[in-house]
């Protein structure tokens, strides 16, 4: 059983249905460089901690490369639910490796749709994720789910703004970081002004 409560979602929470989604994108710290599955035996460690593996599974160096692919592959596509640019270069990778990760079909008695990995061990964990992405995307909940507009942090957040306006993780911190620098150049707008200025009045 998968223990959500481990994961770090930081204030501001996705639902279940993403909370994967947004703890697996957040095992990086960007801004302090911490990361929680740069190895193949933090990788395993990150993963039966959560449930998602089991402890005498095998991670090899193949599934190394892939988790940190797909992780920046998602923090570029949470980038453009913020409103970043996401060209096709940018995403390129990531629908590259979505390849690598295919999806079977299956209905409950509800008449529900459900995705499944088609694979086994780290690959089928990696397919979870991607499954969650995908549904996520199909119910319109995915968008809500961004990367924070600082460039320093880029933490994974759920935005649960009626408007779908919130930009940082914390308004407190990365919002607070982003107005200090807005107004450090307004100041230094008005200060180029006057020297402009002095300078045409004594041509």
């Amino acid at each position: 059983m998968r223990k959500a409560g481990l994961l770090k979602t930081g204030t501001k929470p996705a639902p279940e249905k993403l909370v994967l989604v947004q703890g697996f994108v957040n095992t990086l710290d960007v801004e302090t460089g911490a990361d929680e599955i740069s190895t193949r035996q933090s990788l395993k460690a990150w993963l039966v901690r959560h449930g998602l593996l089991r402890s005498n599974a095998t991670v090899s160096a193949t599934d190394l490369r892939a988790a940190l692919s797909l992780r920046e592959g998602l923090r570029h596509l949470l980038l453009a639910n913020n409103g970043g640019f996401a060209g096709p270069a940018s995403l390129k990778p990531l629908n590259r490796l979505l390849s690598r990760y295919p999806l079977t079909v299956s209905f409950g008695t509800d008449g529900t749709a459900r995705l499944s990995p088609a694979r086994q061990g780290v690959a089928k964990v990696l397919g979870q994720i991607v499954a969650m992405v995908v549904q996520a995307a199909a119910d319109g909940t995915l968008c809500r789910l961004k990367a924070c507009d600082e460039p320093a942090c880029r933490w994974a957040f759920f935005d649960a703004s009626k408007n779908h306006s919130g930009r940082w993780c914390s308004m407190t911190v990365c919002g607070s970081r982003e107005k200090a620098r807005s107004y450090r150049k307004r100041r230094q707008g008005v200060a180029d002004n006057r020297v402009r200025g002095v300078r045409m009045r004594t041509a």
